[in-house]
């Protein structure tokens, strides 16, 4: 029984030895292993000083015994703690699908012809209205010739116009006039941001005053863009010098005129 006794008892202090050690932390090993060299020291120390050189080299051994010792289960204590996995990163909000946007209309009618309509006045000075105003409705063209970039200007920088309209007033002008002309527009950093354009082209009366033919004339303006948000695109206000000839009563002086940009 005695026996049995001492036996259970010697387990017990070799568990509660094996708990105390392995129990400990990493920190907690270090800090007791750092206690006892600390004390070895103080004992090298203390030999050295009294002479006694066979002493002293036992515990400087003993101390490189538990510099390795320390080592050896420094190693094994970082092999067996666990990886600490990294928190999964926060869930990425999908992105907003992109908005679908609908087709490009083809215009008003489908044809996809890019047109303009513009409305002009011309200050003459005669008549009730001191001038004649009349309306012209084009075809706007493409830069089929390339000039832009020969002049140094985007592709789609100078556009191509022909058409027809009618103009009425000062001094009794009745004219139907055919035009041929151009747009330039100008790089909007030259503006200040602002889109601006030169325009110009030349006219022939195709019928008018004594129910003739008339003369060539012209024009030349400058103008802005600006979105009136009607949908049909920015419209143009333009000031310029105008001249529009019938067989008998002509038309020229300072033009103001509005042009509005209409896709069929």
């Amino acid at each position: 029984m005695k026996k049995m006794f001492v036996y259970f008892l010697v387990v017990a202090f070799v568990l509660s030895i094996a708990g105390a050690v392995f129990g400990r932390t990493l920190e907690e090993e270090r800090d007791a292993v750092r206690a006892y060299l600390k004390v070895v020291d103080a004992k090298i120390i203390k030999y050295r000083k009294a002479g006694n050189k066979a002493k002293m080299v036992v515990l400087q051994k003993e101390k490189q015994a538990t510099l390795a010792r320390w080592n050896k289960l420094k190693a094994s204590m970082e092999s067996a703690a666990p990886a600490v996995t990294p928190p999964p990163p926060p869930p990425v909000a999908p992105a907003p699908a992109p908005a679908v946007s609908a087709a490009p209309s083809g215009g008003l009618f489908g044809m996809g012809i890019n047109t303009c309509l513009t409305g002009a006045y011309i200050n003459t000075g005669k008549g009730s209205i001191s001038g004649s105003v009349g309306a012209m409705a084009s075809i706007v063209l493409d830069d089929f010739v390339g000039l832009g970039p020969m002049v140094g200007l985007g592709a789609k920088s100078i556009n191509y116009t022909v058409g027809l309209g009618g103009f009425y007033g000062g001094g009794g002008l009745k004219a139907i006039p055919v035009r041929a002309g151009g747009i330039i527009n100008l790089p909007a950093e030259w503006m200040g941001g602002l889109e601006s354009y030169l325009a110009g082209g030349l006219n022939y009366v195709a019928y008018g005053n004594g129910q003739k033919a008339g003369k060539i004339g012209g024009d030349a303006a400058v103008g802005f863009k600006a979105d009136l948000g009607l949908g049909l695109g920015k419209t143009g206000f333009e000031l310029g010098y105008s001249v529009v000839r019938s067989d008998t009563v002509s038309a020229k002086g300072l033009s103001l005129a509005v042009s509005q940009p209409i896709v069929l």
